[in-house]
């Protein structure tokens, strides 16, 4: 029997990005839920990820507390299992 780990998703990007839009496509292909912050409408939301990865032209994708700059799918992978 295996143990499925719950983990929690956030991802943090401006919905305009195609790093942004290649992070979305990564986790709808892998069945992943996550929290979507579009941050261009929301300076609070900007300012979180400035604070995450002292950066704001790249997402951010917070793994429970773990933050992951850009759409570094292979630092991903081991933590985005496929729910299919």
């Amino acid at each position: 029997m295996s143990l499925r780990i719950s983990r929690r998703f956030t991802l943090n990007r401006d919905p305009k990005s195609a790093e942004g839009r290649e992070a979305t496509l990564y986790f709808d292909r892998k069945g992943v839920r996550r929290e979507d912050v579009a941050v261009t409408a929301n300076p609070p939301a900007l300012r979180e990820r400035q604070g995450l990865s002292n950066q704001t032209e790249h997402p951010v994708i917070v793994v429970d507390g773990q933050v992951i700059r850009g759409c570094e799918l292979e630092a991903l992978e081991p933590l985005a299992p496929s729910r299919f």
